[in-house]
C-alpha cells in the first residue's frame, strides 16, 4: 500500500490501492457535502461582487434556471475530490476548480461578445485534463539523501540570499504607495532584480516559514513574516501583506483538519468571512474587506477568463509570443497581456492563470483542453517531489504559489515568481516524519475493518 507519510499508521490509505476494497471515510463524507457548499457560497459571493462593484465589471448578475442547471455539471468533479489523495496537484486542482466554476457561472451573464456555451465547455474540459496529470500522476522519484544538518544549513542560505535581495532592492529606492495603484512602478530596478525579488516573496519566505514552524522554532518563522513584510516597500504588492496572514492561517488549518478538507476550507472560510463583512459593512458602502477577499481572492481568476475569451474572440492569438524568451526572436502583436487586457477593459491589470495564458491566449478555446494537459504534467512535478512530505509542509510552503499559479502565466510563475525552485526544495527536504504521524491519526474509516498500512 502506497501512503504520503511512510510510518506505521493503521489508517492511512489511498483511494486507488488494489489490495482491497476501498473503504469510504467520515472524511470522505463530508468533503463530499462540503464541496457543494462551497459551490453554493462561491455563486452568493459572485451575485455580491456583481451588486458591490456594478462599474468595475462588463457582466450582468443574477440568478436564473439556465444558470444554475448549467453551473450544476460542475458537481461531476466531486466525486475526483472525494476519492483522490492530498498532494500538491490535488491544491492546484481545487484552486482550478474554483475558477472554472466561477467562470461558468459568470459566462451566462456575460455582457462580452464571444460564444459562451463553447468556452463553459472548453474550460470543463481543460479543467478535466489538467486534473488528471495534478490529482492522479505523483510517481516516486529519486531523492538525495540528505541529513537535517544539511537542510538547515540550506536554510541559513536561503535566509542570507534573501536579505542580501532585499538591501539590493532598498538600494534602488522604496515607495510606500498605494497596493491597487501605479506606486508598484514608480521605481525601476534591474530584470534580474526583479526575478530574484519574485522568488523570494513566492517561494523562499513561504518554504522557510514551513521550515521553520513545522519544527516549533517559532521566533524563527515570525522573524520570517516580519522578514517578508519588508519587502512591501520595494514591491508595493497585496501579496506581501497577505503573507503574514495567509501562511499562519494555512498552518492553523491543515494543523486542525484533514488536508483534503483542509484544502476546501480554505477557500471556505475565507469566503465566509468576506460575505459576513459585505453583509455587516455593505450598507456603508464599505467593501474594503470584501473586495480584498470575495474580488480578488475568489472572483478575479475567473473574470480572466471571461476578459481573455472575448479579447482573443475578436484578435490574433498570441501562439505563446508572450513569453520573454519568445518575444526577443519573434513578432508578437502584444507585449504584456495584463496591461494590453487592462487598457480594453480598464478593470486593472488582468493577468491570470494558464487556462487563460497558456490556453485561450495562445492557442485558442478549441486546444485549450491540450495546453491545460501540458501544463498540469509539468505542475504534476510538485507533487513528485513533495510526495515524501507531510501535508501541512505542502500547503504552507506553497501558499503563495498556488495563488500565484492562479495570476500568472505558468511559464512566468515557474522562473520569476520560484516555483520551480519551491519543486527543487521539496525534493532535498529530507522526510519530516513526526508531524506526517500527527496528521494521519485525523483519519477514521466508517467501516469497522482498518485498513492494513
Amino acid at each position: 500500500m502506497t501512503c504520503f507519510a511512510r510510518d506505521r499508521v493503521a489508517s492511512c490509505r489511498t483511494a486507488f490501492d488494489t489490495d482491497g476494497p476501498m473503504q469510504l471515510t467520515r472524511e470522505d463524507l463530508v468533503i463530499g457535502v462540503t464541496i457543494p457548499g462551497f459551490f453554493v457560497l462561491s455563486t452568493a459571493s459572485m451575485i455580491a461582487c456583481g451588486h458591490a462593484f456594478p462599474a468595475m465589471h462588463v457582466w450582468r448578475s443574477g440568478m436564473t434556471a439556465e444558470a444554475i442547471l448549467g453551473t450544476a455539471v460542475m458537481a461531476v468533479f466531486i466525486p475526483a475530490f472525494v476519492a483522490g489523495r492530498f498532494s500538491f496537484g490535488y491544491l492546484v486542482s481545487f484552486s482550478l476548480l474554483s475558477a472554472v466554476f466561477g467562470f461558468v457561472w459568470l459566462s451566462f451573464f456575460s455582457a462580452f461578445d464571444y460564444p459562451h456555451g463553447i468556452a463553459r465547455w472548453a474550460m470543463i474540459a481543460a479543467l478535466t485534463t489538467a486534473m488528471i496529470p495534478l490529482m492522479f500522476q505523483n510517481m516516486p522519484v529519486w531523492r538525495p539523501g540528505l541529513s537535517e544538518t544539511t537542510i538547515r544549513r540550506i536554510a541559513l542560505l536561503l535566509l542570507t540570499s534573501s536579505f542580501a535581495v532585499l538591501v539590493a532592492d532598498v538600494s534602488h529606492g522604496v515607495n510606500l504607495g498605494n497596493p491597487y495603484g501605479a506606486a508598484r512602478n514608480a521605481i525601476a530596478r534591474p530584470a534580474p532584480l526583479n526575478y530574484l525579488t519574485g522568488i523570494v516573496i513566492g517561494a523562499v519566505l513561504p518554504y522557510l516559514f514551513a521550515h521553520f514552524a513545522s519544527r516549533r522554532q517559532w521566533m524563527q518563522a515570525a522573524c520570517v513574516l516580519l522578514f517578508g513584510l519588508c519587502f512591501y516597500p520595494v514591491v508595493n504588492n497585496k501579496t506581501v501583506l497577505l503573507l503574514p496572514i495567509w501562511l499562519p492561517f494555512l498552518f492553523w488549518l491543515f494543523g486542525r483538519f484533514n488536508p483534503r478538507l483542509a484544502t476546501v476550507l480554505a477557500f471556505l472560510i475565507p469566503i465566509i468571512f468576506g460575505l459576513t463583512a459585505f453583509a455587516v459593512l455593505g450598507a456603508d458602502r464599505n467593501y474594503v474587506v470584501f473586495s480584498a477577499i470575495n474580488l480578488r481572492f475568489l472572483a478575479i481568476p475567473s473574470l480572466a477568463l471571461d476578459q481573455y475569451a472575448d479579447f482573443f474572440a475578436h484578435r490574433d492569438l498570441t501562439r505563446f509570443c508572450q513569453i520573454s524568451i519568445l518575444r526577443k526572436v519573434t513578432s508578437c502583436p502584444y507585449g504584456e497581456l495584463g496591461p494590453a487586457l487592462g487598457a480594453i477593459y480598464r478593470d486593472g491589470n488582468f493577468n491570470a492563470s494558464f487556462l487563460a495564458t497558456e490556453g485561450i491566449a495562445s492557442v485558442g478555446l478549441a486546444l485549450t483542453p491540450v495546453s491545460a494537459l501540458v501544463c498540469g504534467l509539468l505542475l504534476s512535478v510538485g507533487s513528485m517531489a513533495s510526495r515524501h512530505l507531510p501535508p501541512r509542509f505542502i500547503a504552507v510552503s506553497s501558499g503563495i504559489a498556488v495563488q500565484t499559479i492562479m495570476n500568472v502565466p505558468l511559464t512566468t510563475s515557474l522562473a520569476s515568481n520560484g516555483i520551480a525552485l519551491l519543486f527543487l526544495l521539496w525534493w532535498l527536504t529530507p522526510e519530516w516524519r513526526a508531524e506526517a504521524s500527527h496528521q494521519q491519526l485525523s483519519m477514521r474509516p466508517i467501516n469497522a475493518v482498518a485498513v492494513a498500512a
